[in-house]
């Protein structure tokens, strides 16, 4: 096995390299004195460990390490340092071991087992993984496309068949964090707006430490999912490419790009509709996400009252008030539903149902908001009832 050595002290890489040397199972290829130096060599070299220190000028080993997990092939990551306090961050972002200097060999050794094992194990299920028969694999490739559901709950299925895995999200923030970059989605977003977005109630020391952890489960996530999507990290920061990822927000906003309900695209229109199982994140209540949830929201409204009005003119009135009514109830107040409602009663020469819906609609508002409804709705009332 190789490994690489990145620490700001000379002596230190020296008394590492020796130990490695003596033990004689890894071989220590080059030792750094930068961190971007060594991230530069595991770009272009393939190295199995690498040894990190955490406390150093410039950029450190924790965010070192941010740049070392987006790497396209597995690397360990031991952490070293003169502190025990970084231990427990170590840990989160799940480096294989750590270490305090000065590092004696017997510790060393400790290090150097677990390595060694860790690597048997991967090496195992990577046979494994080859016993499988090409066009099987090939069959999952085409069949294991990951499905997201944003609308009313987060969720990520492991494909888009209906028995498929959902994932179960270690911490609530993790979640919320790919929720917020999927949100920006092809952006990068920086450090310090993520940290006032999702940790602005904790010190940034521990809002960094949250932050390493849920990139860590994302990364996870990508990775074992085998999804072609990635979480980039670069200049302090993130972006989310969202690669296969299929999800059900990206469909809904192309399917609201049309120009008009036609015959030939109702029926796909209506599965658009049929998306919103709810607002955009509702259950979750972000902030952050309250102005597109809006926006999403209207753009339903329309795709909704745009069938309805398709279904009146094409005499399909009573199933344009039946998607009407299901609209209402999560819009009581909407006046131009009420309206809407009241034109299609009136095609199908209704009167009665106009004169109960318009009753109920001024009497919800009135009691509810104490408004009367507004010019445009009373006027269109006693136009439709002039009879």
């Amino acid at each position: 096995m190789r490994a690489i050595v990145i620490d700001d002290e000379k002596p230190a890489q020296l008394h590492l390299e020796r130990l490695l040397l003596s033990d004689g199972r890894i071989t220590p290829v080059q030792c750094f004195s930068t961190a971007r130096e060594g991230i530069d060599f595991l770009a272009k070299n393939r190295v199995d460990v690498v040894f990190l220190d955490i406390g150093m000028p410039e950029m450190n080993g924790l965010e070192a390490a941010e740049y070392i997990q987006q790497l396209e092939y597995q690397v360990q990551i031991i952490f070293v340092t003169a502190y025990s306090d970084h231990a427990v961050e170590a840990f989160e972002l799940h480096a294989l071991d750590y270490v305090l200097k000065p590092l004696s060999s017997a510790r060393l050794a400790k290090t150097v087992d677990r390595i060694m094992n860790f690597g048997a194990a991967h090496s195992q299920i990577a046979v494994a993984a080859e016993i499988v028969e090409p066009d099987v694999k090939d069959t999952q490739a085409h069949t294991d496309v990951p499905g997201l559901l944003t609308f009313k709950h987060l969720d990520i299925y492991r494909s888009l068949a209906p028995e498929a895995k959902k994932h179960k999200w270690r911490t609530t923030k993790s979640q919320e964090l790919f929720a917020f970059l999927f949100h920006h989605r092809g952006e990068w977003v920086s450090k310090e707006v993520i940290l006032d977005k999702l940790w602005a109630d904790v010190s940034q020391e521990k809002g960094l430490t949250h932050l390493h952890t849920s990139v860590y489960q994302i990364r996870k996530l990508l990775k074992e999912w085998h999804m072609t999507g990635k979480l980039e990290y670069n200049m302090n920061r993130y972006r989310l490419l969202a690669g296969n990822l299929v999800s059900d927000i990206e469909q809904f906003e192309q399917g609201t790009s049309y120009s008009e309900v036609t015959e030939e695209n109702v029926e796909q229109l209506r599965e658009f509709a049929a998306l919103y199982r709810g607002d955009y994140l509702e259950e979750h209540d972000y902030q952050w996400s309250q102005a597109k949830a809006r926006e999403l929201k209207r753009k339903y409204m329309q795709l909704v009252m745009d069938i309805a009005k398709w279904n009146m003119h094409h005499g399909r009135g009573k199933e344009a008030i039946e998607q009407l009514i299901q609209l209402q109830e999560h819009e009581p107040y909407a006046e131009e539903i009420c309206r809407l409602m009241m034109e299609v009663y009136a095609s199908m020469d209704d009167q009665q149902a106009i004169l109960k819906l318009y009753t109920s609609f001024t009497l919800t508002i009135y009691e509810d908001l104490g408004h009367q409804p507004e010019l445009e709705t009373s006027q269109l009332y006693h136009k439709l009832t002039a009879k």
